[in-house]
């Protein structure tokens, strides 16, 4: 490996492991989109994109626990696990925006009767209050019940996958994203299960 290359894996490690170097990481496909958008004019499927990084970013944030009970414990991704689940919400605002754009009041108005648009409207809704709580200080001051109200990730999840079913184009990029994380959820599911049968 050449002395370049190392540098090169260096640099990008601390950026990595700084948290506004991760941060910036996460940016980078929204200041893309966003200069698309409002400086050059491409011709991006800036709302389905949008939606997309917003999901995939919410399955790698539901996939840290499962992980973490198969492989053990991984420091790294636990520390950005909020992190993950707070750009999945900031994204999921630049997809509903993007969607506003380009949505006149009459469409705004139907979109509450129309299914595949409903869920993405509650999945929202639900992701404002787990986005205002993901902070050291609601930890503090709502104790346990913190966990119970992160609890309603699932929700958002299931509402945004009905949501992105029935919305996409191609379904298979759909269950390529999601299949995995369902297929450790079940894993985790049967594996407590079984220690509850052991007790």
């Amino acid at each position: 490996m050449t002395k370049m290359a190392t540098d090169n894996q260096d640099v990008l490690r601390r950026i990595v492991d700084s948290t506004y170097g991760f941060w910036a990481l996460l940016a980078v496909p929204a200041v893309y989109l966003l200069a698309q958008k409002l400086v050059l004019h491409g011709k991006v499927a800036f709302v389905p994109l949008s939606g997309e990084i917003s999901c995939w970013l919410l399955i790698v944030t539901m996939a840290v626990t499962p992980l973490m009970m198969l492989f053990g414990p991984l420091p790294w991704l636990k520390a950005r696990r909020r992190s993950l689940g707070v750009a999945s919400f900031g994204y999921a605002v630049l997809h509903l925006l993007f969607w506003l754009g380009g949505a006149n009041f009459g469409a705004l108005v139907r979109s509450f009767t129309r299914v595949e648009i409903l869920t993405g409207w509650i999945a929202m809704a639900f992701m404002v209050f787990l986005a205002v709580t993901s902070n050291d200080k609601s930890v503090r001051s709502l104790g346990t019940r913190w966990k119970s109200l992160q609890r309603w990730v699932y929700a958002v999840a299931i509402l945004s996958l009905v949501h992105w079913m029935m919305t996409a184009d191609n379904l298979g990029a759909v269950a390529m994203y999601t299949v995995p994380l369902m297929a450790l959820s079940a894993w985790r599911v049967l594996r407590y299960r079984n220690r509850i049968r052991q007790v």
